[in-house]
């Protein structure tokens, strides 16, 4: 039960609680204040009325007249009694005997059964009076109270106790009205204004403040808490709106999301499909590559393998799958010598070409021409490393050279030695058995002298002064340098060595110059064509390495050119010049040859170095000379060959050769099956 009140307590409203808990407090005052009031009436009377009366009674019965009367009269004195009776304090009266017996009574009723005075004296509400009469007797009054309540001062107590419950009902009353006013209105309000805000979720309403009281202060605080939850809702709301619409836009990017994915998918379709034919295009990319006679290989900038096909395996004898990601200095020491025009390509993005390089291949010596091409895209960074196989090419241009050669020098040397060297034998042989026949020293001489009578001396004398001894000496002479040049014609004829040796620059050009001298029939002086050969040379050129029988051919080639296009020239008083030029540089030797012919123009002279290229008749030329000289000066000597011309101003050509070039090994002995492979190729 207690529970079940507590529970039902609980559940009250806060205002009803107040009314409740005053009405307990105002009940409980007015119950105690009557409580109070009949207690005090009670006491009151039992303590001073109801014993005042009693004494003013006894004293009114023990007059000594009344008793006497009294004694006379018992029926006046039980009249007496039973009048006296009736007041409300006293509850009975008794007169005994001094031997304590009863001798008038009222009630009667109530004294019945007793003989004596000695068991009522025992009772507390008992009033005992001795009474002396003056015949010296004695009486004994016993009155005995009643203490109760009157009823008139009960029915007092009564309205009092009303008069007090109604006053405490009309002050709970006006306590109700002020606690409705000042505490259960605010706080139903504030009740009202909650049920608005967390039922409705109307956060624009405001509580009032009817005092400055705690309530007060709780209407602000819950004006404050409002004002927060008001701001802080807008920006839920804000944020809710943006909610949405993210979620409405997310709703969208998920339609827009299951477009793509189909596209995706039919893009995923298409892709397998194209990834279908890249993968049998770079298997064909692939054969294609791994079938070319070249070593490819891609490298990227960290210079390690991307791409090694079949040729490149087999060139250096390594595998694909063991050559990828390798840097290449680990594979071949060729590559590792040549990095730096592998760095240059892949810094400057230019295409760098290394001939002839060495390498041993199945057990022979080979050459390649290793070139470097840089990628151009920018997604892949790298470069792609191509050798090619020359060697046959090379025996194949040696054959060329030597022909070349054989075809300048064959019919210069057969001639002189069935034109030359015989009346050439004879002639200095002439002039020296003259010189000895007529030389004054001889004993013979002046034996076959003095037989004429012919004084040997003075014939010697007048043969000296009269230039006779002289030019039989430039007779001598010129055959002696008709012969010199004989043997180099012969010696230039003589297939090289390959092999780069120190030679004194100046002595070849001029060895050069006296082979074109016989060749072309010029000489120092304005003879024939009015060619003058003019020469500034570098005396300090005495150890250009070079191949001498192959540079003396390349100069003697341009010195022809040079005489033939000077002879071209359609002026009749034109001096024609050739210019030979040879200086130092810090790393280079260079040789200019220049002429003042009729010129090139820019066609021919792209042209000009092309193998089987000429501007002569058919006949006169085979095209082969610049070739070939283009090929010795850039490949056999690691040289440059350029050339400078203008149509009707004259053609300079430059040779430049460097002063410390790598050594070049003498090629394969078997050249003759090489050039008859290669002409079947």
């Amino acid at each position: 039960m207690t529970a079940s009140v507590s529970g039902y307590l609980s559940s009250l409203p806060i205002s009803r609680k107040l009314l409740l808990l005053l009405l307990s407090v105002i009940i409980s005052i007015a119950f105690v204040a009557s409580i109070t009031l009949v207690l005090t009436t009670y006491l009151i009377s039992r303590d001073y009325i109801v014993p005042h009366n009693v004494t003013t009674t006894s004293k009114l019965l023990t007059n000594p007249l009344l008793i006497s009367q009294i004694q006379r009269e018992p029926d006046l004195a039980r009249h007496l009694l039973q009048h006296l009776s009736q007041f409300d304090y006293i509850e009975s009266i008794s007169f005994y005997d001094e031997s304590g017996k009863l001798l008038i009574s009222f009630p009667d009723e109530q004294h019945k059964s007793e003989d004596s005075i000695t068991s009522i004296t025992l009772e507390p509400s008992s009033y005992i009076e001795k009474i002396h009469l003056d015949s010296g007797q004695q009486l004994t009054l016993e009155i005995k109270a009643n203490h109760s309540l009157p009823e008139m001062l009960f029915l007092a107590m009564k309205v009092a106790i009303l008069i007090i419950m109604i006053f405490a009902v009309l002050i709970m009353l006006f306590v109700t009205g002020v606690i409705r006013q000042v505490i259960t209105k605010p706080v139903l309000h504030l009740i009202k204004l909650a049920h608005t805000v967390s039922i409705e979720e109307n956060y624009s309403v405001r509580a009032t403040k009817f005092h400055n009281d705690e309530l007060g202060i709780l209407a602000t605080a819950f004006n404050t808490m409002l004002n927060r939850i008001e701001a802080r809702d807008q920006l839920l709301r804000k944020a809710r709106d943006e909610a949405e619409q993210a979620s409405m836009k997310a709703q969208s990017m998920a339609l827009e999301t299951q477009r793509t994915n189909k596209k995706l998918e039919l893009e995923v379709q298409v892709r397998t499909h194209i990834e279908q034919k890249l993968t049998a295009l770079q298997k064909y990319l692939n054969n294609i590559i791994n079938s070319m006679p070249s070593a490819l290989i891609a490298i990227n900038t960290n210079k390690q393998i991307q791409q090694w096909n079949e040729e490149a395996a087999a060139l250096f004898n390594i595998k694909g799958n063991q050559a990828l990601q390798r840097p290449i200095q680990e594979l071949s020491s060729i590559l590792a010598e040549h990095e730096p025009e592998i760095d240059k390509a892949l810094s400057h993005q230019t295409v760098e070409t290394v001939e002839r390089v060495p390498l041993t291949h199945h057990n022979e010596e080979n050459y390649f021409d290793l070139v470097i091409y840089p990628l151009c895209g920018e997604e892949h960074q790298g470069a792609v490393i191509r050798l090619d196989n020359i060697t046959q090419r090379i025996q194949l241009e040696d054959t060329m050279v030597q022909t070349e050669k054989m075809l300048s020098v064959g019919g210069l040397a057969a001639g002189m030695a069935h034109e030359i060297n015989n009346p050439l034998g004879g002639i200095i042989q002439g002039v020296q058995n003259i010189l000895r026949r007529i030389s004054p020293t001889l004993a013979k001489n002046k034996e076959e002298a003095e037989k004429l009578q012919l004084d040997i001396q003075q014939l010697y004398t007048y043969m000296e002064q009269r230039g006779i001894i002289r030019f039989l000496g430039n007779i001598k002479d010129a055959g002696t340098r008709a012969s010199k040049i004989v043997q180099n014609m012969l010696q230039f004829s003589r297939r090289s060595s390959r092999t780069l040796s120190p030679t004194d620059l100046s002595e070849l050009i001029n060895r050069t110059i006296e082979i074109a001298h016989s060749d072309l029939d010029i000489k120092h002086g304005l003879e024939l064509e009015q060619i003058h050969i003019i020469t500034n040379l570098d005396d300090t050129l005495v150890s250009v390495p070079c191949i001498a029988n192959e540079l003396e051919q390349v100069l003697l080639n341009l010195i022809k050119n040079a005489a033939q296009a000077v002879n071209q020239r359609e002026e009749t008083k034109w001096n024609g010049k050739i210019i030979i030029t040879s200086k130092k540089t810090a790393t280079h030797a260079v040789i200019k040859v220049e002429d003042n012919g009729i010129g090139m123009d820019n066609a021919t002279r792209k042209r000009i170095f092309e193998p089987f290229f000429t501007t002569k008749e058919v006949g006169i030329g085979t095209g082969l000379g610049l070739s070939v000289s283009y090929f010795i000066i850039t490949n056999n000597h690691k040289g440059q060959l350029h050339v400078k011309s203008a149509a009707g101003i004259g053609t300079e050509f430059i040779i430049s050769l460097p002063l410390k070039p790598n050594l070049i090994p003498p090629p394969a002995t078997n050249k003759s099956k090489a050039v008859e492979a290669t002409l079947r190729d």
